[in-house]
């Protein structure tokens, strides 16, 4: 697998990889940095654009991959995954068409400086060109306006909190996950950190499958540098 790493502007200080571990006075937000509240299902960066959307209002493409490569391990603290098929597959198919629709917000995630972006009046699930769904789902940041829409989202949470849905991994220092972002939900359970330096950390890196557009790059001294909007 051919992979491009890239970075987005205004998270991690432009630097590729993120250090997934613990930090002194961000316990309770929902980001890599957190710790004690559960961070369930979601997609990396569903702001932007998913594979096979070709809407003007999107700049940037979403993740593709995500990488996360384990330094330390702590006991009870796991990854779990959430293959969006088995999702998707109890939903009936009136919930699939509103899913699809373009009547939900989606709010830009804790982990970005610029985190109280919003973008409106997107779908929530694609088809790509296979007829596979792809996902921007992210049980903290998306909802909708209308009743019936966000029926059929609040549907969807439900399902993807099923713990017979979710493969979980308790990942060795040197061992790596990598998975595809758009297709995959992923999850970390809560845990009370020590913040002395024992605590679990990981490295992650985001993938592309194809080089991004120069006309995404914030720079052009930097092919892996991409804009947000």
């Amino acid at each position: 697998m051919q992979l491009y790493p890239v970075v987005y502007l205004g998270e991690n200080e432009g630097r590729l990889v993120r250090h997934v571990v613990p930090k002194s006075g961000l316990e309770n937000e929902i980001s890599s940095y957190g710790s004690e509240k559960d961070f369930f299902p979601h997609v990396d960066n569903p702001d932007l654009k998913i594979r096979c959307e070709e809407n003007s209002y999107f700049q940037s493409p979403c993740p593709d991959t995500l990488t996360l490569l384990c330094l330390r391990q702590v006991k009870g603290v796991a990854t779990s995954l959430i293959f969006l098929k088995d999702v998707v597959s109890d939903l009936d198919e009136e919930d699939l068409e509103l899913l699809q629709q373009n009547r939900y917000q989606v709010k830009r995630p804790a982990s970005f400086s610029t985190n109280d972006t919003t973008l409106s009046n997107i779908p929530i699930l694609v088809k790509d060109k296979k007829g596979d769904y792809l996902s921007r789902f992210d049980y903290h940041n998306v909802y909708s306006d209308s009743f019936s829409h966000n029926k059929a989202l609040e549907k969807f949470k439900s399902i993807s909190l099923q713990p017979e849905k979710w493969k979980t991994f308790y990942l060795k220092p040197g061992q790596a996950i990598t998975f595809d972002n758009q297709k995959l939900l992923h999850t970390r359970n809560s845990f009370s950190p020590t913040l002395d330096g024992n605590d679990r950390w990981l490295l992650r890196v985001f993938g592309l499958f194809q080089k991004p557009n120069p006309k995404f790059l914030v720079s052009e001294n930097c092919n892996h540098h991409l804009t947000v909007n």
